[in-house]
């Protein structure tokens, strides 16, 4: 008597691997759905939209700045560690040097949520030569992302806000605000 498998055999068997493969298939794709699932539900609940300083608003009272000593106050709100802030650091040096010379009219003035030594560092490190002021909470200037950029008149008022890297328009017109053209 030979031992072997009928035709009827084979085909039960391969009709149960394939079962088998379908199976593995449909759950291989169900993990990756629950992993995508998961990452998505993580980077949505971290992710906010950014509270934008809105003119018209009133900023509370900043420790070290008062804003009746100048017609109007240019905040530069970034942070030590943001890459942004650091490639937008040419810029900040074209503000400062086309502040008008009597300075009374305006202050461009640096405000950062670092303590001070982080702060000293990275001005001294970028060569920035304007006034700034450390550990300000971001959410008192109701800020969420840097760089953000704030125009103030002296009562504390929000006139506008630039947020993120600059386009060239908005330099222009930046800088036609400091100058006082």
């Amino acid at each position: 008597m030979t031992r072997g498998c009928s035709s009827t055999d084979a085909r039960k068997e391969s009709a149960i691997k394939a079962k088998l493969e379908a199976i593995a298939n449909v759950t291989v794709i169900l993990v990756a759905l629950a992993v995508g699932a998961v990452v998505l539900a993580r980077y949505s609940a971290s992710y906010r939209t950014p509270r934008s300083a809105t003119a018209g608003d009133h900023l509370a009272k900043i420790p070290g700045l008062d804003w009746n000593q100048h017609r109007r106050t240019l905040l530069l709100v970034l942070n030590t560690g943001c890459h942004y802030c650091q490639d937008s650091v040419p810029f900040y040096q074209k503000l400062a040097q086309a502040q008008r010379p009597d300075g009374d009219d305006l202050e461009i003035v640096a405000v950062f949520p670092n303590e001070a030594e982080m702060v000293h560092q990275f001005i001294a490190h970028v060569g920035l030569s304007i006034r700034s002021v450390p550990s300000v909470a971001l959410d008192r200037l109701r800020v969420d992302a840097t760089p953000t950029l704030i125009l103030v008149d002296q009562e504390g008022r929000i006139e506008r806000a630039w947020v993120g890297i600059l386009t060239s328009r908005q330099e222009m017109d930046l800088l036609k605000v400091v100058s006082g053209s």
